[in-house]
Parts: C-alpha cells; sequence; structure tokens
C-alpha cells in the first residue's frame, strides 16, 4: 500500500477518518493526500496552488475568502492530529465532489480510501450519507468508513460477510492484506435468510471451500440466521464485538443476495464499527 486518500470536510468523523488513515499509512509507509472540495456551482476554478480564474469581482473575492479558509482549517487540523512520521499531502479544489474524488483514485493510483460515515452541515457541507454512498458504491479501490474515533485502531476481530460465490476472488486478496497487516482473527460468514434459506451443512461446506480455495488463516466458519442480510451482519458483528466488516459489493440494488450495493449503503450508515468495502 502506497497511496491514502482521505477526504474531509472538517468534521469531527472526517478527523477520526484521519486518524485511522495515520494509524494505517504508519503500519503500511503509505504515504496520504487530506483532500477537501468545494462543491460549489460556478465558472470559476482553482487548484490547491491558489490559481484562480473567475468571472465577476463578487465571484474573485468569494473564492479568494474560501480559499483563505480551507487553508487555515487545514493547518488546523494537520496541527491538531499527531502524523508525525507520515508524509500528509494537501489539496483543495471547487470541483464535482464524486468527480474529483473519482479522478484522484485514478489519477494518483490510491490503494485506500478512508472517510467519515457522515458529515457536517452548513455550506461546505460534504461528507454525508449519499457522497459516501456514492464513493462506496462506485471507487475501485478498497473504501474504509468510519464513524466514531478508533483509538489506536487494534483491529483483532474481522467480520467478512458474502455469499462466497465467485465475485469474492476479486476483492478477496484486499481483505487477506487487511488481516494480516493486524494479525487479526477473520471471521466468514454467510447470513442465512427466509427468503433464501440453505441448510447449514451445505452453507459450511461453501464457505469450507472458499476458505481452503483462497488460502485463508486464522479464520472460523459462520452460518448466521437472520430475516434480512443487514441485519444478520449487524448482530453477528454485535455478538463478536467486532473491529471491522468488510465486504464485497458491485454497486447494484436489488434481489442480488449480499453482494447488493444498498447493503453494503445501509451498513456503512447503520453500524458505528468501521467498514471496509470492495467495490467489484
Amino acid at each position: 500500500m502506497k497511496r491514502i486518500l482521505v477526504p474531509t470536510d472538517f468534521s469531527e468523523e472526517a478527523e477520526y477518518a484521519f486518524e485511522v488513515a495515520i494509524n494505517i499509512a504508519r503500519r503500511t509507509g503509505a504515504a496520504i493526500k487530506l483532500l477537501h472540495v468545494v462543491d460549489m456551482p460556478s465558472s470559476a476554478s482553482f487548484s490547491a496552488t491558489g490559481d484562480v480564474t473567475y468571472h465577476d469581482n463578487m465571484e474573485q473575492l468569494y473564492i479568494m475568502r474560501m480559499l483563505e479558509a480551507t487553508k487555515s482549517r487545514m493547518s488546523k487540523l494537520l496541527n491538531k492530529v499527531n502524523h508525525s512520521g507520515v508524509e500528509v499531502v494537501q489539496e483543495v479544489d471547487v470541483a464535482s465532489i464524486i468527480g474529483k474524488i473519482q479522478y484522484v483514485i485514478e489519477h494518483d493510483k490510491v490503494d485506500l480510501v478512508v472517510m467519515g460515515s457522515k458529515g457536517s452541515s452548513g455550506l461546505d457541507e460534504f461528507l454525508v450519507g449519499s457522497n459516501t454512498e456514492k464513493v462506496v458504491r462506485t471507487a475501485n479501490c478498497p473504501v474504509l468508513t468510519v464513524k466514531e474515533r478508533q483509538p489506536d485502531f487494534d483491529v483483532k476481530e474481522i467480520v467478512l460477510a458474502s455469499n462466497f460465490k465467485r465475485e469474492i476472488s476479486r476483492a478477496i486478496e484486499a481483505f487477506k492484506f487487511f488481516q494480516k497487516l493486524f494479525d487479526a482473527r477473520l471471521h466468514l460468514v454467510y447470513i442465512n435468510t427466509p427468503g433464501a434459506f440453505e441448510s447449514s451443512s451445505n452453507l459450511r461446506s461453501k464457505l469450507s471451500y472458499t476458505a481452503e480455495k483462497y488460502g485463508l488463516q486464522n479464520y472460523t466458519i459462520n452460518v448466521y440466521n437472520d430475516t434480512v442480510e443487514e441485519d444478520g451482519i449487524l448482530h453477528f458483528a454485535e455478538d463478536l464485538n467486532a473491529d471491522l466488516i468488510m465486504l464485497a459489493t458491485h454497486g447494484r440494488t436489488g434481489l442480488s443476495h449480499l453482494l447488493s450495493g444498498s447493503i453494503a449503503e445501509d451498513l456503512v450508515n447503520h453500524t458505528s464499527r468501521p467498514v471496509l468495502t470492495y467495490h467489484v
């Protein structure tokens, strides 16, 4: 892992995400890009260098004040959060929020996005649920969402929820990387629901086959019964007091069992635990 992107709106949740990103960067040697995007309908544009293009004096004045305020808030955040030993690059831009995040992921070859799961209100509202959900749904790298402060982010118990069909093959290496990074125990879980019920013996065989196929180590096999997949994942994670939930998503809604994008997005919104998603 070489590059971590942390979008920020300077909210508490974004600060928690920055702290988690620093923890991961110290473990991996990765550099962090701290990104603030002002989503403002305007013909003007500027970059982190301060270059501005505008069409009237009022627009110029407004953008200059926004830039000055943002630079000040960036400095305060960097002074507040201990990032010693970690390379942190700042970027500020006026652009489409999702478009800019997607561009940075592609252009900078980002390995991981870490972001808060809800944001502040006001003029520079940023990490509201809809934006976080869009990043979870569209990013072509793992996305780690953080809602509460995670002291030291010491991950020991990880829940990996899936239907364990072939789609998971595209995400399994990223999941194995995080397990190894924290030397954590991995709990494979299939949520057995009334609408897609299978026998426990068949499901355990499916999970065991997956674990052997991908060379998993230090894991448990679990079949958990619940009414819907999202509730089952949440309840299973609560029973374990898990430190992290991981799941793959293909970004689609509907009846696609457990890989539905809506399940990943709902989890991000409804659990206080960190969630690592990988869009396949």
